[in-house]
């Protein structure tokens, strides 16, 4: 007997395991017919269907006849509809507790003025009345540096009672006031942290509670949310991944000092985690060498057999462009902040290699920070500075990624040292008007900023994700803008797909398990309403997600899915 369940690509939502009268396979066998399959196997293969067992692996795949033939009697077939079906997107550097714990946290917009954000402080702090912290996001720095009345002096007001922690919209600030800076055990008299920045006002030497880069971990270790609290965050954010077809991740924040590893454990154990996890520990640039890589040798995994892994370690290297932290080798042409004539690195460059040895002797693959030309050349000579024989350090696949600017003579040494150069195109990032507005503060360099196409030409290997919640998560809206972009584009969407696909496998070092469907392989795919090859590329983002599966096991399924 076969079991047929026929798909209807129509839209709307359902939960995980929402499936109503979903039939099972007697033999534990699930075949997938009638769809068009995009294999991304070497050969660039179209199948007609496949099939998998009960462990979420494949076995086999080509034409209906055939599958169905392997699958045997007593399976579930599954009618694609004649849509298009894909591995799973994977997103190598995407910040998942943080996308969900933000979702929940008080919203400032920003461009406002001073009397806008003091009245939207004080809406927050009466909204958490009950909070320990009050906790929100959305402020732009630019609006908040060299202002008439200091920062701090207007949060003081604005909330007298309790510690702040206000998130700036592009992730590497903080603003706090007093009781805030307390918490975090910051006096007036400190020095700036080793990677970070305490804020200071020009005339007064006066703290402004403004904290940069990684200053802004103090004050968010201090405000850390109850596990609880992680938890859903993860579990909202892990809903969104799976609504948009994806079904690997690294996470790019992994801050275990505030115990954001432990919400993962948590979704592992309890069986809630539907995506493949290949997370990252955060290096804090100001704590102990020595009894950071202890810790980091404490908490390494990677058990290949688990959809959980903490085998990858986060590294920044410097800052952003839009605060002038961004590490060029050239200075900026019109310095934003006078301090840092050519931007800021988190490490010396000798501690740099300190830790990228120490981690790669433990096991870890490095993930790189990297904004600036600067940045970028003190990554590639750290991962060049490792004692290990090279074909080791390239086995390892570490990796830089945003990359925003790479000088011309450090793009051929990417593919020479094995290192992998991950992209986002974040609409932001890649419009017009903000290269015109960074050219007013380095120049022309402006105008080959993520040098995506390049570092394809040149031989490396490279990868595109999303840096969500900074950027829009949709892989789709990825693949769309990688190709329509006027500099550096992606040349086509069979490349665009398989760098977020198969490539990012390989990035994330389980190309052997997923990626591509072959025989072998587990069951990570998705069903797309449109083939993305016909359609025009202006309309891949508004493609709808059908069915996301992981392992074998449905996480996400439109309401359209039904018997």
């Amino acid at each position: 007997m076969i079991a047929i369940l026929a798909i209807a690509a129509l839209g709307g939502a359902c939960s995980p395991g929402d499936g109503g009268d979903l039939a099972h396979p007697t033999t534990g066998v699930t075949a997938i017919v009638n769809a068009d399959v995009y294999t991304v196997d070497h050969e660039g293969s179209w199948a007609e269907a496949f099939a998998y067992d009960s462990d979420g692996v494949i076995i086999a795949v080509g034409s209906e006849v055939d599958v169905l033939s392997a699958a045997g009697g007593g399976a579930l077939v599954i009618d694609a509809g004649g849509n298009m079906v894909l591995p799973g997107f994977q997103d190598v550097h995407v910040h998942v507790p943080e996308a969900g714990i933000n979702q929940r946290l008080c919203f400032m917009p920003s461009r406002r003025n001073l009397e806008d954000y003091e009245a939207g402080a004080a809406r927050c702090a009466g909204r958490q009345r009950n909070a320990d912290w009050v906790r929100a996001v959305g402020p732009s720095l630019f609006e908040l540096r060299d202002t008439d009345e200091l920062p701090i002096d207007l949060l003081d007001r604005a909330i007298p009672d309790r510690p702040a922690m206000i998130l700036d919209d592009l992730g590497h600030a903080v603003w706090t006031n007093t009781l805030g800076l307390e918490a975090a055990g910051i006096g007036p008299d400190d020095p700036d942290p080793r990677g970070g920045i305490l804020h200071r006002d020009a005339d007064s030497g006066r703290l402004t509670g403004l904290l940069l880069e990684d200053a802004q971990q103090l004050v968010r270790n201090a405000a850390a949310l109850e596990d609880d609290a992680n938890y859903k965050g993860l579990l909202m954010a892990l809903g969104d991944l799976a609504r948009n077809g994806v079904t690997a991740v690294s996470d790019a924040g992994g801050y275990w000092a505030q115990n954001h590893p432990a919400a993962w454990e948590r979704a592992a154990t309890e069986g809630t985690l539907t995506v493949r996890a290949v997370n990252s520990l955060y290096v804090y640039p100001d704590l102990d060498l020595d009894e950071q890589l202890a810790e980091f040798e404490r908490r390494f995994s990677d058990d290949p057999d688990r959809l959980l892994r903490f085998n990858t370690a986060k590294i920044y290297v410097d800052g952003i462009l839009d605060l002038g932290t961004a590490a060029l080798i050239d200075p900026y042409d019109t310095p934003i902040d006078e301090d840092h004539p050519s931007g800021f690195h988190y490490f010396t460059p000798d501690l740099l290699q300190a830790y990228v040895s120490g981690l790669h002797a433990i096991g870890y693959r490095i993930s790189f920070h990297v904004i600036g030309d600067a940045a970028v050349r003190a990554a590639l000579d750290s991962i060049e500075g490792i004692d290990d024989d090279p074909a080791t350090v390239a086995e390892r696949r570490h990796r830089t990624t945003h990359n925003f600017l790479v000088h011309p003579d450090d793009i051929g040494r990417f593919a020479d040292l094995g290192v992998i150069a991950d992209f986002q195109q974040s609409p932001d990032a890649i419009d017009p008007r903000y290269l015109d507005f960074l050219t007013d503060f380095i120049g022309d360099r402006a105008l080959d900023l993520i040098p995506t196409g390049s570092l394809i030409v040149a031989g490396a290997t490279v990868t595109l994700s999303s840096d969500w919640d900074a950027s829009p998560l949709s892989p789709l809206g990825t693949i769309e803008r990688s190709i329509m972009r006027d500099v550096n584009p992606v040349l086509d969407v069979g490349t665009a797909i398989t760098l977020m696909t198969i490539d990012a496998a390989f990035a994330l070092g389980h190309d052997d398990l997923t990626g591509s469907i072959e025989v072998g392989k587990q069951a990570d795919f998705v069903i797309l309403a449109d083939n993305l090859f016909e359609i025009d590329a202006a309309d891949i983002d508004r493609t709808d997600v059908l069915l996301t599966v992981v392992a074998g096991s449905e996480v996400y399924r439109s309401v359209g899915f039904r018997n």
